[in-house]
């Protein structure tokens, strides 16, 4: 009988066809829109392999010498010194798209420099340490800048961010999907009748959340392929990625279907859980994104959505994760403790009603 049950559900959901076509197209719509809003922002910068620098001497400066010697040096470390007997500096250096610009005076130097052009400032302000520093013992023989090159994460774009993370958020709004069978539940008293059935509280559970874990895993699937296709989103390790996500929207289906059986009302059911999705994304990374959050740590590993994001996020950027594990334990204790509750909640209201 609970074929016929699952069936039943099936036909009652695609009979409200508008909530599940939304939430195909809702995170590829909400995506593209911040895609394009924070694509500036996640950019990634490359500092220039080599750059001009202005630099003046005053005619009172005892660092002539020091001075003289700039442009050899700086043809060693790609940067080229160009000497500006007038002009402002700050003008210069926006005129001729200068990296910094470089003042010999008195007593000393004055180093200009530019909130575009950091680390050519910084390079800048090595070299001309290493100048000054080496004209006053004499040694000019071998001033370069060192380059040390270090292992890091990879850059991750807006596009691959912001295209996984609603998938993952809206996957978590899976109730929505139901609102039509609930609707239909209320409508027809059909609860009532299955509860004098010969179903258990877990085959009438199992009836309802199957066809509500199916229609939003297919919704958030073609979601997903759309996102790659209409806006280039990579999805790193697809396999892998496909089961984090279906993971996701099981346990986002049961840990909703557990608030509905505990309320039995849709209203409180969609308040209640569109609340905490949406803490759980904003701790999660979902609108400020985790690399630049200034939550703890400890306080974001309290969001299931941050484990998938995470993960996911860094198998698109670098083919692996340490998320993965924590976020699989994590989906999976969700959904099992979130099943118990809710066909507990439904045994106690069957025996209420005996």
């Amino acid at each position: 009988m609970i074929r016929y049950l699952i069936k039943n559900n099936f036909k009652i959901m695609f009979r409200s066809p508008v909530n599940i076509l939304l939430y195909m197209l809702c995170p590829v719509l909400m995506g593209a829109i911040l895609i394009s809003a924070f694509s500036s922002l996640m950019a990634s910068y490359e500092a220039p392999e080599a750059f001009n620098a202005g630099y003046r001497v005053e005619a009172e400066s005892r660092y002539g010498e020091a001075a003289k010697i700039l442009e050899q040096v700086g043809k060693d470390s790609d940067v080229t010194f160009v000497l500006y007997e007038s002009g402002e500096p700050e003008e210069l250096i926006k005129e001729h798209k200068l990296g910094g610009f470089v003042e010999f005076s008195g007593d000393g130097y004055k180093i200009y420099e530019t909130e575009d052009a950091k680390t050519e400032g910084a390079k800048l302000e090595y070299m001309i340490s290493a100048v000054f520093n080496s004209s006053l013992s004499g040694d000019v023989t071998d001033i370069s800048v060192p380059v040390v090159t270090k292992e890091a994460a990879p850059a991750v774009n807006s596009t691959d961010y912001y295209g996984i993370v609603f998938v993952v958020y809206f996957g978590w709004c899976a109730i929505v999907c139901a609102a039509g069978l609930f609707a239909q539940e209320k409508k027809h008293r059909i609860l009532e009748r299955l509860q004098v059935s010969n179903l258990s509280p877990v085959q009438t559970y199992l009836g309802r959340v199957i066809p509500l874990i199916t229609v939003v895993a297919v919704g958030i699937g073609v979601a997903a392929v759309l996102s790659s296709v209409l806006l280039g989103v990579h999805w790193g390790n697809v396999a892998l990625s496909a089961l984090l996500i279906l993971l996701a929207v099981v346990a986002a289906s049961t840990f909703e279907m557990m608030i509905y059986e505990i309320t039995r009302s849709m209203i409180a059911t969609i308040i209640l859980s569109f609340t905490i999705v949406w803490v759980m994304g904003y701790v999660g990374g979902t609108f400020e994104t985790y690399l630049f959050s200034a939550w703890p740590e400890k306080v974001k590993l309290i969001s299931p959505l941050y484990h998938t994001n995470r993960a996911l996020v860094e198998l698109s950027s670098m083919g692996k994760s340490d998320y993965v594990v924590s976020c699989i334990i994590y989906l999976t204790a969700i959904t099992l403790a979130s099943s118990l509750i809710a066909v507990l909640a439904g045994a106690i209201r069957r025996k209420d009603r005996a």
